[in-house]
């Protein structure tokens, strides 16, 4: 199974590191693991290679990672007013329970239901903008709200649908990453115990030195 904190994006990248260590050490290694010969390089290239080539999943990853930053700077933006719209509201005897509670969805980001609560209260505070432009609210403040609600959604959901593609592109190609991941655990930990042997080795050759 693989490494749920191992990310299908890094198998190409660990891969070709270790095919590289790999092959430089090969004469040597086999020696104590005979069958991971140019044959099991090969076959282990080849499994990494088929995940190279599913790079629709990885596109789709880097995509939303685009929309993700753009989606979380616009909620941290937003959050950022509303805590000036709390202060505001606050002096002018107004309920700020709501307010604080939409800026701790953006924070935990829960955008959805911040949008949601948002939609709901914004009516109510435009009714009483008047009384809040009568104490520190700057005028028109208020209007900075609406216009970016769409684009919120508009990004949640670009967000959600991404990474439904993303899984289902993943599940479909779940032997590929696995063979990958069996090849990239069997090989890492191989080579670690080499490493270990040939250190000790080497301190084995400068003490008789």
């Amino acid at each position: 199974m693989a490494n749920a904190t191992l990310n299908y994006e890094d198998y190409p990248a660990i891969g070709d590191a270790l095919i590289a260590s790999f092959t430089r050490d090969q004469p040597e290694f086999v020696v104590y693991y005979k069958t991971m010969d140019v044959a099991y390089i090969a076959e282990f290239a080849n499994a990494i290679n088929a995940v190279r080539e599913t790079a629709s999943v990885l596109a789709k990853t880097e995509e939303r990672k685009g929309v993700t930053k753009q989606l979380y700077n616009l909620a941290d933006e937003i959050n950022r007013k509303l805590l000036f719209l709390i202060d505001y509201s606050e002096d002018s005897g107004l309920e700020t329970a709501t307010l604080s509670a939409i800026r701790t969805k953006l924070t935990k980001r829960n955008i959805e239901g911040a949008i949601k609560d948002l939609r709901n209260i914004l009516p109510y505070l435009q009714s009483k903008q008047s009384q809040l432009e009568e104490g520190d609210m700057p005028d028109g403040f208020l209007d900075y709200f609406p216009p970016l609600l769409p684009q919120m959604e508009a990004w949640n959901a670009e967000q959600i649908s991404i990474l439904s593609t993303r899984k289902a592109l993943v599940e479909a190609n779940a032997a590929l990453f696995e063979n990958a991941y069996s090849y990239i655990s069997k090989i890492s930990n191989r080579v670690k115990k080499y490493s270990k042997k040939q250190s000790e080795k080497m301190i084995i050759q400068f003490q008789n030195y």
